[in-house]
C-alpha cells in the first residue's frame, strides 16, 4: 500500500530506523549487510555499485540514532510539504543515510568527533539533512535554497539559460508558491527547514556573485543540484564563485545526465568539457584532488586549497 506524506511520517515515528526492532535493528541489518556485501563481491564479476546501506556498512559507522526521529511538522507545513516535496524525501533517516553516505565516501574530516569546527556551505540544501549532520559535529552551517524552476507548470525552466541570464523572481516557479514580483519568500523544503531550526539562505545560485564575502567558508557542498542553475557551458563560472568563497575544499556532486539530453550534441559536449575542466582543475591555488564515479557518470569533484598560505576569513 502506497503511503502518503502524513503516514510517511508516522511509519517512521513507529519502526525507527525503518526498522521494527528500532535503530538496534537497523544496526544488526548493517552488520548482515556487511557480511553479505563481501561475499557477494567475492561470488561475482558483474559490477555492482553500492546502495546507501551498503556504504554505510563498509564503513562501518552508522548515523547517530538522534537523527531517526520524524519531522515535527505542524498541520500547514505538512500540507504544503504534501503538496511539493516528493513523498521519499519526508523520511528523515533515509535522507540523512543518503547524506551519511556522501560525506563518509568524500568528506571524511567533517564527520570526526572532536574535530576543530568549520564554516561549511551547502548549495541547494533541500530537507537540510547534510548541515544536520555537520551541526551535529560541532560545524557552523549555513544553507541555501530557491524555489523550483524546472519548467513546470509553464514555469521558467533555469537548467538552460547562461549565468547571470533571466531573473527568476519575476517568474512563476513550478508550484506557484510565490507572485513572480521580484520576491521569492517560500521554496517547498521551508517547512522541514524550518522545524529543524537551520540557517537556509533564498538565493538564486545561477547569479554570481552570491550574497557572501569572498572566502567566507571553509568548506562549500554542492550536491545533485549544479545542473538547474544554468547549462553547463556555465557551469565553470558557479565552480569559480564556489572557490571564491572557500577557504579549503570544494566538493560537487552533479546528477547523471538525463536520458532525453543524451543525444543534443551541444548539452554533451559542454558537459563533457566540463567533466575535464574539473579534472585538471587547477586555479587561485585549488586543485582537483579526487575525481569520481557516480551511477556509472563521472560526477564527483573534490577540490581542496594545496598552497602553503593560509586564509583568513573575510571581515
Amino acid at each position: 500500500m502506497r503511503l502518503n506524506h502524513a503516514e510517511l511520517i508516522e511509519h517512521e515515528r513507529k519502526y525507527p530506523a525503518g526498522q521494527k526492532d528500532g535503530y538496534a535493528g537497523y544496526l544488526t541489518y548493517l552488520d548482515e549487510l556487511r557480511a553479505e556485501f563481501y561475499a557477494q563481491f567475492l561470488e561475482t564479476k558483474t559490477p555492482k555499485q553500492a546502495s546507501v546501506n551498503e556504504v554505510i556498512a563498509a564503513f562501518g559507522e552508522a548515523p547517530p540514532e538522534e537523527f531517526t526521529e520524524p519531522y515535527d511538522l505542524t498541520p500547514e507545513g505538512l500540507e504544503l510539504t504534501s503538496k511539493t516535496v516528493q513523498r521519499k524525501y519526508v523520511v528523515r533517516f533515509k535522507n540523512i543515510r543518503r547524506s551519511w553516505a556522501i560525506l563518509l565516501q568524500h568528506m571524511p574530516e567533517l564527520i570526526v568527533e572532536g574535530a576543530a569546527p568549520r564554516d561549511v556551505l551547502e548549495m541547494s540544501t533541500a530537507h537540510g539533512a547534510t548541515l544536520e549532520i555537520l551541526r551535529h559535529f560541532g560545524h557552523r552551517v549555513v544553507g541555501n535554497d530557491f524555489a523550483n524552476f524546472l519548467g513546470r507548470k509553464e514555469g521558467a525552466d533555469s537548467r538552460f539559460r547562461g549565468v547571470n541570464e533571466v531573473d527568476l523572481t519575476q517568474m512563476k516557479d513550478d508550484h506557484h508558491l510565490n507572485r513572480g514580483d521580484g520576491t521569492i519568500e517560500r521554496w517547498p523544503y521551508q517547512p522541514i527547514i524550518e522545524s529543524l531550526g537551520l540557517d537556509v539562505r533564498l538565493f538564486d545560485a545561477g547569479h554570481v556573485p552570491y550574497p557572501f564575502e569572498r572566502k567566507s567558508f571553509d568548506t562549500v557542498l554542492c550536491f545533485d543540484a549544479l545542473e538547474h542553475y544554468c547549462h553547463p557551458k556555465d557551469w565553470m563560472a558557479i565552480i569559480g564563485e564556489f572557490t571564491r568563497l572557500a577557504r579549503q575544499s570544494v566538493l560537487v556532486i552533479t546528477n547523471p545526465v538525463q536520458g532525453h539530453l543524451v543525444d543534443d550534441a551541444d548539452y554533451m559536449g559542454h558537459f563533457h568539457a566540463f567533466q575535464t575542466a574539473m579534472r585538471r582543475y587547477d586555479r587561485d591555488g585549488f586543485q582537483c584532488i579526487h575525481a569520481g564515479i557516480n551511477r556509472n557518470q563521472l560526477t564527483v569533484y573534490k577540490l581542496m586549497r594545496l598552497g602553503s598560505a593560509k586564509l583568513k576569513p573575510a571581515k
